[in-house]
């Protein structure tokens, strides 16, 4: 049997991952951004990504781009991928096709470094970011939408959270992600009725009243692809 090989008219593209990944803190939404270090688009704050090496699963050269660029050691609560950018002009250096990744960091993932070739590494509010590189802001609008989503389908909100928390808490990471306020009544109602939840037993206490605490449900799934 001969060796195969691609026919003349197959074009030659670039296969990359882009990370979009996500934190809660102080109360908001923010997004893990990188600055660029080499051209093109030196010196612009970006996406964590890269190319895919030889034989490497996609999700595992997202996941490495994550560590190598950002020096976030912690494993990702939630990753997946949610879609592929393709347009002609997306980058300069030719035809490359990014497969972008979505990723919620463990609660208190704060502190984080750039590595590899960034110049550096921080937290942006993931609705007021800073002008991005390539198509970035694009990606990172879909991803917003893709967290939006996901929270009337599933319990991508709890992957925000410490393993205890109260309603309050979990309100405010669905009203961070959709960006707007939420009626209290309502959001409560609707949230015990699914069963997901159950108390914890413990109670925090505060200024006035002790608030109740809640954990995931045992036998509820966690956020599913």
């Amino acid at each position: 049997m001969g060796t195969l090989s691609l026919p003349p008219q197959a074009t030659q593209v670039g296969l990359a991952v882009d990370v979009a990944a996500f934190a809660m803190h102080a109360g908001e939404l923010r997004v893990l951004l990188v600055q660029r270090g080499e051209l093109p688009h030196a010196r612009d704050w970006a996406l964590p990504g890269g190319f895919v090496q030889v034989g490497e699963a996609l999700h595992e050269a997202a996941l490495r781009e994550l560590r190598t660029e950002t020096t976030v050691e912690l494993e990702p609560r939630h990753l997946e991928q949610f879609y592929t950018f393709g347009e002609l002009n997306r980058d300069p250096r030719g035809r490359i096709v990014s497969v972008a990744h979505l990723a919620v960091l463990p609660h208190g993932t704060v502190h984080v470094t750039g590595g590899g070739h960034t110049l550096g590494a921080a937290w942006f509010p993931a609705h007021r970011p800073p002008g991005l590189a390539f198509d970035h802001a694009a990606i990172l609008d879909r991803a917003i939408k893709r967290l939006q989503v996901r929270l009337e389908y599933a319990n991508l909100a709890l992957e925000f959270l410490p393993d205890t928390f109260t309603l309050p808490e979990l309100q405010g990471v669905h009203e961070a992600i959709l960006n707007r306020p939420l009626d209290k009544r309502n959001f409560r109602k609707r949230l015990l009725a699914q069963g997901v939840l159950v108390p914890s037993g413990e109670r925090r206490c505060g200024v006035g009243r002790p608030a109740q605490l809640y954990r995931r449900a045992k036998g509820a799934k966690a956020a599913a692809l």
